[in-house]
């Protein structure tokens, strides 16, 4: 049920939004500063590898600093699992999570809370339902359209070790994060950004595999056996992967929820029905 927010309960609104996110954390807000509370409200995340941080920024063409200033993007760098976005006419804002959202006027920007008259429209449980046409649903699809047509400045990916008996268990540890991407320094030069890629935030993979093996020659069995995976959507064939256990089809229909714990048809490994046991976050039956 949407909720209409303002002052405090607005300013609590976002707070939990961000300090209770596990698995994705979208905001989306043109200008952006931290004060030490919000700070503290990020922190509480450092050690969080499973949760993806995707913070679009706009605005400022000629002085992205005053968009988002390079203090305050050098803290957002030491997250393990963030990507920061940059749209130049981005005029929209929105802060949501798993579990709730919120349509607003409100930047991620201490003066605007401190000082400022905003609104806002509060729904809990809006990613849950796969066929809910919620505004929060329809909020959260498009910000992701928005962050994914955008340009990436900054993608950064947590490096995990899978044991052998990760195909079973779905175990997993983190090792590093690995920054694939850093554009910061385009955005801070006088007069203006200098560079666009052409890579976009679905051609990042969301996380790694730390292989201790890199360098020496693999067996052939060891890449027929990698070769062979299945869609935990479809059940059709695809490579064997499980950072990324879904055909394209398939993921872009889950990438328009990102729902890590929405129940799946198939095991990724073997391709048997799993009768909702397999998830994206679980892609394999134990």
């Amino acid at each position: 049920m949407a909720t209409f927010v303002t002052g405090k309960n607005l300013e609590d609104s976002v707070y939990n939004i961000i300090w209770e996110a596990k698995s994705t954390l979208l905001i989306v807000s043109p200008f952006i500063k931290l004060d030490t509370y919000f700070m503290k409200l990020f922190e509480h995340h450092i050690g969080h590898f499973d949760l993806h941080i995707i913070l679009v920024f706009g605005k400022n063409e000629g002085n992205a600093s005053k968009s988002l200033s390079k203090s305050d993007f050098d803290f957002f760098k030491q997250f393990p699992k963030i990507s920061i976005i940059y749209v130049s006419n981005l005029h929209a804002k929105y802060f949501g999570n798993e579990r709730a959202g919120v349509i607003t006027s409100i930047n991620l920007h201490d003066y605007s809370f401190k000082n400022n008259i905003e609104f806002g429209v509060y729904s809990e449980n809006g990613l849950l339902g796969a066929f809910s046409q919620s505004s929060d649903q329809q909020a959260f699809r498009t910000c992701l359209e928005i962050a994914d047509k955008g340009e990436p400045v900054f993608i950064r990916r947590p490096v995990f070790q899978r044991p052998l008996m990760s195909l079973i268990t779905g175990s997993k540890k983190f090792i590093k994060a690995a920054t694939l991407l850093d554009n910061t320094e385009y955005y801070y030069l006088p007069g203006g950004r200098k560079s666009a890629l052409s890579k976009h935030l679905p051609d990042f993979e969301d996380e790694l595999d730390f292989d201790q093996n890199e360098g020496s020659r693999p067996s052939r069995e060891q890449i027929e056996c990698a070769d062979q995976g299945y869609c935990i959507r479809t059940g059709i064939r695809i490579p064997f992967n499980p950072t990324k256990p879904m055909c394209d089809d398939a993921y872009k229909s889950w990438s328009a929820y990102r729902n890590s714990d929405y129940k799946e048809k198939y095991c990724h490994k073997t391709g048997q029905p799993s009768h909702g046991k397999t998830s994206m976050r679980n892609p394999i039956l134990g």
